[in-house]
């Protein structure tokens, strides 16, 4: 059995993650939706694309910056554990929307901190 992972650009995050939500996204051909007069609904899915909702913990300024370079091409490879074969896949992912977390400050160091940085990772 393999164990949860992400690994974007070389690097493994694993560590750092609070929630990672594996979900399918159906693709559906035109033409798709609801006859407006029975409700009854018509589709052909075309396709599936599976989507990683990532929620992360804690990141130093320098881990922040270091992920937020993986995730900044348009699109890049990463290894996630697959939820529907039980084993680690290689896919090509992008993003969107990217909330960096709340900027916080070690009480100890005085240095940046990040809390709750979210993103999703949707395949190609």
């Amino acid at each position: 059995m393999a164990a949860p992972c992400l690994i974007i650009n070389g690097h493994d995050y694993a560590q750092y993650i609070e929630e990672l939500t594996p979900s399918r996204n159906d693709l559906d051909a035109e033409g798709s939706g609801r006859d407006v007069q029975t409700g009854t609904m018509y589709r052909t899915r075309i396709g599936t694309k599976q989507k990683w909702e990532v929620k992360m913990l804690r990141l130093t300024e320098a881990l922040h910056r270091q992920l937020i370079s993986d995730i900044n091409p348009v699109f890049f490879n990463i290894t996630v554990l697959d939820p529907v074969t039980g084993a680690r896949a290689t896919k090509t992912v992008y993003t969107s929307t990217v909330p960096f977390g709340a900027q916080r400050y070690d009480r100890d160091s005085g240095a940046p901190v990040y809390d709750g940085m979210t993103f999703s990772l949707t395949e190609r």
